[in-house]
Formats: C-alpha cells, structure tokens, sequence
C-alpha cells in the first residue's frame, strides 16, 4: 500500500507540472495563489481518481491481455509518429 500511495502522490504532483501550470499561472494573476494551488490540487485529484474508476470498470469488461496488446501498440504507435 505504501508503493501505491507513493507512486500516487509522484504522479499527483507531475502532473500538476504540464497543462495545468499554464492554466495556474493565469488564475493566480486573478485570484490568491493558494486558491489556484487547492483548486488544481483537488482537480488533478478528481481527475486521477475518475481514470481510475474507468480503468478498473474496463477491466471487467475487456480482458487485461487486449488491454495490454493495446497499450503496446498505441506506444510504439506515438514512439513511431514522435519520430517521424
């Protein structure tokens, strides 16, 4: 449990890195900052929690092999066009 929450927070706080500064910073312009700080905190949080509930519904209805044959091909699929 300790590895999940770890892994949890490390992403939680990753994330909070690409689109969503940009967002951040033109609210804080407006608003206080702890306001946009807890605002995109709890966001990134529902956010996270809610591709959570998907994946785990997807996983009862698609089988974890096809799942995983899919990740790989739409990986090498982006690694491909990233190249390109």
């Amino acid at each position: 449990m300790a590895a999940f929450i770890a892994s949890f927070i490390f992403v939680l706080l990753a994330e909070m890195g690409d689109k969503t500064q940009l967002l951040a910073m033109a609210f804080a312009a407006r608003y206080a900052a702890w306001k946009v700080l807890v605002a995109v905190f709890i966001a990134t949080f529902l956010n996270h929690s809610l591709a959570v509930a998907a994946g785990r519904v997807l996983v009862t209805v698609i089988p974890m092999d096809l799942i995983s044959f899919i990740a790989a091909l739409s990986f090498v699929g982006f690694g491909l066009w990233t190249i390109r």
